[in-house]
């Protein structure tokens, strides 16, 4: 029986992450065009890029194309200052 239960959860689970769920940001009466502006811009603003230097084999330092990563932080609170919400889409 417990055999059974556990088969069950993992199913129903199974079931739950095929049919996919994310996150969007969302608000009334934006238009398509203006969501687009807004998610870039704030994108824009909240990426992270630095240059690294690495050292080669031979001992000399090169200089390594930029690395970027979004600040999901700042991501979040350039959207909602632009009035958006976190929403659910369930696909």
């Amino acid at each position: 029986m417990k055999m059974r239960a556990t088969v069950l959860f993992l199913f129903v689970l199974a079931l739950v992450v095929a049919a996919g769920c994310s996150t969007a940001w969302e608000r009334s009466g934006v238009s398509g065009p203006q969501l687009v502006t807004d998610t870039s811009e704030c994108r824009a603003a909240a990426m992270d890029g630095r240059l690294e230097l690495q050292e080669t084999l031979s001992g000399s330092t090169t200089l390594v194309l930029p690395v970027s990563e979004l600040d999901r932080r700042a991501f979040g609170d350039c959207m909602r200052q632009r009035g958006y919400a976190r929403g659910f889409i369930f696909d």
